[in-house]
């Protein structure tokens, strides 16, 4: 089954970002991003877009289906 969580963190570790980097390019919090990555919540639509935007991916690598 797909994790969200573990998907996110392997794309953004893989860009060299920190959680807190992360946090700032797409105007959240570091603990926003931590909680996204364990898996306590999952991103708005907002959010998806924003985390695409700052990770130069699409929709679909980072949601899984690419």
């Amino acid at each position: 089954m797909f994790d969200f969580g573990e998907n996110l963190k392997e794309i953004r570790t893989s860009k060299n970002l920190t959680q807190k980097q992360l946090a700032i390019l797409i105007n959240s919090t570091e603990r926003g991003i931590q909680r996204y990555e364990s898996g306590e919540r999952k991103p708005n639509f907002d959010a998806i877009i924003a985390l695409c935007k700052a990770l130069q991916i699409s929709a679909d690598v980072l949601l899984g289906l690419k």
